[in-house]
């Protein structure tokens, strides 16, 4: 069940950590940190690099600057974000594979020098640059249990690594890392276990060809989100990454990006039913002060189900029931949940792991603002509701 119902008199604890605002997102801090930490520990060795464009809140991206936190970005304004937090370019990779000249002019002019190419027309388009940046080749795997695919967007076919990594070398582009993005909110690592085989297998006949000089290893993302009310075991999850990490050589270094692993349980939305009626088939529609034009984008982009709690008083007989959002605009509603009871406008509706792709994609359609973020201080209380 994705769905809990609760008292309605226990909503107010919500309402009072949002300071009555509604709707509102509370930005956790002590959960960034706890799972950072637990990422990291199970993946030794391995340096994360956060996607900025998961959530780009900055409160979010101070708590990682303060773990010591390096950061995937793909863009010159997600550069120019960290800047100011006193993240030094080192610590940045440029990941977009298809950029603007515009945008590469101005991320290199800000001091970014790793950037990613997945095709031949993207080599001559840093070609003018060769001598100021190191490049990493995006390669396409595919996880079968990811339901957000990245790899037909991007990423250059395995066979053609060695093609493109030869005319790299010809131009006098240095390519010293072979990247690639399985797919995002992945049920298992299988899929990272095989790509980084393949990517070491890749690296070595580079070598032996003498064409490239393979030192690191990106593996992107994909590291799930607690999205079934299940809480996520990054150390079991990681498991088969860390036995394909046994074949890498010593003097390869190796990467990753997570973004919506980290983010997504970094925010929690509090937010009410501000009106109903019962429509069709004797179906109830609840409509909410937020959407999917505000914080729940994630509903049509990514096809998630977020975890919730309902705050009400149970009454009537369980029924059919359909949730939307507060603008004019059809698309914007959730889809048929299962039966619930009765619900009444002013209950409050508290959804979970809502902190990835949400904020960064919300906006101002229909005159309606995205929810007003607010930081949790001390969020103890919050955090001790999610153990």
């Amino acid at each position: 069940m994705l769905t809990t119902i609760r008292p309605r008199s226990e909503g107010d604890f919500w309402l009072a950590q949002a300071g009555g605002i509604s709707p509102a997102m509370l930005f956790s801090p002590t959960r960034v940190r706890e799972t950072w930490r637990s990422l990291q520990a199970a993946l030794p060795g391995v340096t994360l690099y956060y996607a900025v464009k998961s959530n780009p809140y900055t409160s979010l991206l101070t708590t990682l600057v303060d773990e010591g936190a390096c950061f995937d970005v793909a863009s010159a304004p997600e550069i120019q974000a960290l800047l100011p937090l006193g993240v030094p370019t080192q610590r940045m990779i440029h990941t977009h594979p298809i950029k603007t000249i515009t945008d590469l002019e101005a991320s290199i002019e800000l001091g970014v020098t790793s950037f990613v190419v997945d095709n031949l027309d993207e080599l001559w388009k840093i070609a003018p640059y060769r001598n100021d940046i190191t490049v990493m080749l995006r390669l396409a795997f595919v996880a079968p249990d990811a339901p957000v695919d990245l790899s037909r967007k991007f990423g250059a076919q395995p066979d053609d690594a060695m093609n493109i990594l030869q005319i790299a070398q010809q131009m006098g582009i240095t390519i010293d890392g072979l990247c690639f993005h399985v797919g995002s909110q992945a049920q298992s690592a299988n899929t990272h276990r095989l790509a980084l085989l393949k990517t070491v297998e890749i690296a070595q006949e580079a070598a032996d060809l003498g064409i490239a000089n393979i030192e690191r290893i990106d593996m992107g993302g994909g590291f799930p989100a607690n999205y079934s009310n299940k809480p996520v075991d990054f150390e079991a999850f990681c498991a088969p990454i860390r036995e394909a990490m046994a074949s890498v050589p010593s003097h390869i270094r190796l990467m990753a990006e997570p973004g919506r692993g980290i983010s997504a349980p970094s925010m929690t939305l509090v937010a009410r039913i501000i009106g109903r009626s019962k429509r069709q088939d004797d179906t109830w529609w609840y409509y909410m002060d937020d959407g999917v034009y505000g914080a729940q984008s994630g509903r049509i982009f990514d096809h998630i189900d977020y975890p919730m709690t309902i705050f009400t008083e149970e009454s009537g007989t369980p029924g059919r029931a359909v949730f939307a959002g507060p603008t004019c605009d059809s698309i914007d509603r959730f889809g048929d949940t299962e039966l619930l009871p009765e619900l009444s406008i002013g209950d409050v509706i508290v959804i979970h792991e809502i902190g990835a792709y949400s904020i960064a994609t919300a906006c101002n359609f229909n005159g309606v603002a995205p929810p007003v973020i607010i930081d949790l201080e001390d969020d103890n209380n919050v955090v001790r509701l999610f153990a």
